[in-house]
Order: structure tokens, then C-alpha cells, then sequence
């Protein structure tokens, strides 16, 4: 399912390990790094490179008599090639190294001691190698659990698992992190959550009149 909003939506501080493809399907999208900014129209699409934090703005088209809302995925690319590679924020390896592994598996146990032991340091070490960065163990594992649940939401073909799945220890933890990490309204996160979130399966009226079960390509949620 792609991220649809029949409004303006911005989120900040959007960071991948790995390349991330965002497409606009309808409406349009600003895609915003620094000072630079790189706008996408219908069936446009840009590839951020890994680890560069970047913001999207994405806006429904407005014409006379209707709006048609903004609607984008997002993808993210199993590898980067040398150009890709390249282009990216070579400054924090160590960072970039620990976002991919907590971005992998977010609700995995996250702690000092369990990644220094996994990195075959000590915990101070760890912990000084990420200060060098200009960075935190604690936020980033707040970050890439958000960047975890996003992409989930934001991809055109999938589906996403509930908020244990991405590292949260509750529905209203998760909401909060979307908040302040990438300006998520609560709202609005707490209805993206419940669509990542699986429900128990019930049969339409429609189904039960005989009626075949249509999937929608969009969910319109933000």
C-alpha cells in the first residue's frame, strides 16, 4: 500500500541505511536535503542516497471543482551500486553500519551491551565511537524502528506487521516516536498504525450477498 493524503504532509528527517526510491504516483512530492530540493511529479521518482537525511513534502493536486490527493511509495534498494555508494554520507560508518542492522530487525534486544559484544567491543567503546558521529545508541534505535514502520507503510506491494513487530512496546509509544522523530501528527500516525497492525478477518456483507472481494490498490489513510 502507498502512503495517500488528501492534504499536505510533511516529514522531516527521514534517514536510510540503503538507497530509498520515492515515487509519486499521484499529486506531486518536494524532496528536500540541505538546501538543495528536487520536485517529482506524476510517475516521477528520485533515489535518495544511503544515509542522507532528507524530508518530503507531499501535496494533492488542487483543480477547479475536485482534488486529487498525493499519493507515493516508498522503496528501498538491496544494494547501492559505486554511484550510489558515492553519493552517499560516508561520515558515520559506524552509524550507518548499526541503522542497517537495527533497520533489519527492529525489535531485536538493542542494547549497549549486546551490541558492543556483538561489535567485539566494550560498551564505552561503542558508545564513544557513535559520540565521534555526533550520535546516540538510544535515538538511533528510536530512528530506524520509525524508518522501519514507515517503510513498511509507504510500499507499494506489501504489507507491514503491528508495532511489537517494529521494536514499540505499544501502540501509543509507537505514535509518539512517529511524532518526534519524523513529525508525524499523533492522529494521523495512530491511523497508519492500525493499518499496520493485523486485524481478525471478517466477512463483508458484500462476500456474504455473493458479491467478489476487491483489494484497493491505495489505502487512503493520511
Amino acid at each position: 500500500m502507498a502512503i495517500v493524503t488528501h492534504h499536505a504532509l510533511l516529514l522531516r528527517e527521514l534517514r536510510f541505511a540503503a538507497p530509498a526510491r520515492v515515487k509519486v504516483w499521484k499529486g506531486a512530492a518536494t524532496l528536500k536535503s540541505g538546501g538543495v530540493a528536487i520536485g517529482l511529479r506524476e510517475g516521477e521518482s528520485f533515489t535518495v542516497p544511503p544515509f542522507v537525511r532528507f524530508s518530503c513534502f507531499a501535496h494533492p493536486r488542487l483543480a477547479p471543482g475536485q482534488a486529487r490527493p498525493a499519493v507515493w511509495s516508498l522503496a528501498l534498494e538491496a544494494h547501492a551500486g559505486p554511484e550510489m555508494e558515492r553519493a552517499a554520507d560516508a561520515s558515520k560508518p559506524w552509524t550507518r553500519k548499526l541503522a542497517a542492522a537495527i533497520f533489519g530487525e527492529p525489535a531485536a534486544d538493542w542494547r549497549a551491551a549486546r551490541v558492543a559484544d556483538m561489535w567485539q567491543v566494550t560498551p564505552a567503546r561503542l558508545r564513544a565511537l557513535l559520540f565521534a558521529e555526533g550520535e546516540s545508541l538510544r535515538a538511533l534505535v528510536r530512528e530506524q524502528r520509525v524508518a522501519r514502520a514507515l517503510a513498511q507503510l509507504a510500499r507499494i506491494d506489501g504489507s507491514g506487521g503491528g508495532f511489537a513487530d517494529a521494536g514499540f512496546a505499544s501502540a501509543a509509544a509507537m505514535a509518539q516516536a512517529c511524532q518526534d522523530v519524523i513529525g508525524l501528527p499523533p492522529e494521523i500516525a495512530q491511523r497508519a498504525i492500525a493499518l499496520l497492525s493485523p486485524a481478525p478477518l471478517r466477512q463483508p456483507a458484500a462476500e456474504r450477498h455473493g458479491a467478489a472481494l476487491r483489494h484497493p490498490r491505495y489505502r487512503p489513510y493520511f
